[in-house]
C-alpha cells in the first residue's frame, strides 16, 4: 500500500476550536470548553447540559484531549452562550490564551495514593504560565503537553509534544521532561524539581516558537520540528545543555478506556468509569452524570483522553442503585463493549466535509469490528479523507467518499485503499471476511 504523509490539503480547513473561537460545522457552530486538569464539578456538568439545550442541539462531543464540545450552536446564540460561560468561569480572557491551554492531565490527579506528584497543582501552574505569558501565545494550536502524575494510570497512549511525568526519587518528587521525536517515541531531556517545571516548559515553548521562524511551511508538532532542525538545536534554543542519558522508564501501568471503564469502587482511588458512545453524550446523559456525582459520589467528574468520564468517590454499596441508571442511559460501561472497537467522526449530519453518516454507521459496524481483535480500537470510520477522529493508522479504516466507503488496511483515512466504493452492507461483509477464523 502506498501511503501519503497527510490528507489532501484542500480538505484541511478550520482550526482547533474554543469557546472564544467557535468553528462552523455541518450542524452549526462547535464551541469547545477546556477544563483545568480535566476536573468538572457536578454542578458545571448540569450547567453545560442546560446550555446545550438552550443554545445548541443537545449534543455534547467528548474530544480525545478530554474537552467537551457543545454542538449545533447558531451564530445568534454564540454571544449569549459565551456570556453564560464567562459567568461560570469557563471563558478565557482572550482567544490566544485559550488556544495554548492544551494540557492533558492524569484523570485521578490529586486522588491517587500511588502518584508521585499532584497533577492538579502542576496543571494549574503550567496553565497560568502559558496563558499569562503573551510571548508563548505563538505556539501552534495543536501543540500539547501531558502531565502524568506517575500513579496507577499511564498516559503513554496520548499523542502530545511534551511529556511531564512524576517520579519518586530518593531526593523527593521530581518531574521527567520528555519531547516527542516521532509518534509514540519520546526523548528524555531533564529531571527537575516540580516547582521548576513551568519555567522549563516555557523555555521549551519559546524554543519551539523561535525554531519555527524561517522554516518553510512552518511545522506545528514537535516531531516535525525536530525532523527539520534536529535535537541539538532544540536543546540549545531551550537552554537544556547536553542531551541527557535515558532515564529508567516507569514500570508498565494501565491505560486506555478498558482500564478505567466499569466499577472500580474497591480500588484505593475509588471511582466508576462511564464512556461516551462514539465520543458523544446527549444533554440528558451529561446531566445524569452530574446528578450521580452530586448525589452519590464526591461531587465532581474527571475527564480522560479515552472518552471515559470517571466519577470518583462512589462507595461500593451504592452501585446496585447506580447500575440501572447507567444501563438505561446506554453509556459504555463494560470493558468488552463492542462500541470501544470503533472510532468515528461526526459524519455528514455534523460536518460539511463528510459524505457518509460515519457515527451512525459505526454503531452498525461495531460488533463486526470487535471480531477483528479482542481489545483496542480496530476500526476507524471517517466521513472524509481528513481522518480527524483518528489521525494515526488503524487495523481497518473506512473512508467516506461520494456517499460510499473506501477500505484501508493498516493505514489512515488518506492512505491508498484496498477496496473502494463499498455500501454499508458491503463494508460489513468485508469486516466479516477480515476477521480471524
Amino acid at each position: 500500500m502506498t501511503g501519503r504523509n497527510r490528507p489532501d490539503p484542500a480538505l484541511v480547513k478550520g482550526w482547533c476550536p474554543g469557546a472564544l473561537r467557535p468553528m462552523e460545522t455541518g450542524d452549526g457552530f462547535l464551541v469547545r470548553v477546556r477544563l483545568t486538569a480535566g476536573i468538572l464539578p457536578a454542578a458545571i456538568a448540569g450547567e453545560l447540559s442546560d446550555l446545550s439545550r438552550r443554545f445548541g442541539n443537545e449534543l455534547i462531543d467528548y474530544s480525545q484531549r478530554g474537552n467537551l464540545q457543545l454542538r449545533g450552536v447558531s451564530i445568534e446564540n454564540i454571544h449569549p452562550l459565551q456570556e453564560v460561560l464567562a459567568e461560570l468561569g469557563l471563558l478565557d480572557h482572550d482567544a490566544a490564551a485559550e488556544a495554548v491551554r492544551n494540557i492533558v492531565a492524569s484523570p485521578l490527579s490529586g486522588l491517587d495514593p500511588e502518584a508521585a506528584i499532584d497533577g492538579r497543582a502542576l496543571c494549574a501552574a503550567l496553565e497560568t504560565r502559558l496563558t499569562e505569558d503573551a510571548s508563548l501565545h505563538a505556539l501552534p494550536g495543536k501543540f500539547g503537553f501531558v502531565v502524568d502524575e506517575g500513579g496507577r494510570l499511564a498516559l503513554d497512549d496520548v499523542a502530545v509534544d511534551v511529556r511531564l511525568a512524576g517520579l519518586k526519587t530518593p531526593e523527593g518528587a521530581r518531574v521527567l521532561i520528555q519531547v516527542a521525536t516521532a509518534p509514540g517515541h519520546y526523548q528524555s531531556i531533564a529531571v527537575v524539581p516540580v516547582e521548576d517545571v513551568p519555567d522549563r516548559a516555557a523555555d521549551l515553548a519559546r524554543a519551539v516558537i523561535a525554531l519555527r521562524v524561517g522554516l518553510a511551511d512552518a511545522p506545528r508538532r514537535m516531531p516535525e520540528i525536530l525532523a527539520r532542525v534536529g535535537l541539538p538545536a532544540l536543546f540549545e534554543a531551550a537552554g537544556f545543555g547536553e542531551i541527557m542519558a535515558e532515564v529508567t522508564p516507569l514500570l508498565p501501568r494501565a491505560c486506555g478506556a478498558e482500564a478505567v471503564l466499569g466499577d472500580h469502587t474497591h480500588d484505593p482511588a475509588a471511582f466508576i468509569g462511564v464512556g461516551a458512545p462514539f465520543g458523544r453524550f446527549t444533554a440528558d446523559q451529561m446531566a445524569l452524570l452530574g446528578e450521580l456525582a452530586a448525589e452519590r459520589a464526591a461531587g465532581e467528574l474527571r475527564l480522560t483522553p479515552w472518552r471515559v468520564v470517571l466519577i470518583p468517590g462512589v462507595k461500593p454499596e451504592k452501585m446496585p442503585r447506580i447500575r440501572p441508571w447507567i444501563a438505561s442511559a446506554r453509556y459504555v460501561f463494560a470493558p468488552d463493549d463492542p462500541r470501544l472497537a470503533v472510532v468515528s467522526c461526526a459524519g455528514a449530519s455534523g460536518c460539511r466535509s463528510a459524505t457518509v453518516e460515519a457515527r451512525a454507521d459505526g454503531e452498525t459496524l461495531a460488533p463486526h469490528a470487535r471480531r477483528l481483535a479482542k481489545s483496542g480500537v480496530t476500526l476507524h470510520v471517517s466521513g472524509c479523507q481528513k481522518g480527524c477522529a483518528h489521525p494515526g493508522p488503524a487495523l481497518v479504516t473506512l473512508t467516506g467518499r461520494d456517499g460510499a466507503y473506501d477500505l484501508v488496511r493498516n493505514g489512515r483515512a488518506w492512505d491508498e485503499p484496498w477496496m473502494t466504493g463499498l455500501t454499508l452492507d458491503e463494508a460489513v461483509a468485508a469486516l466479516t471476511d477480515l476477521a480471524p477464523l
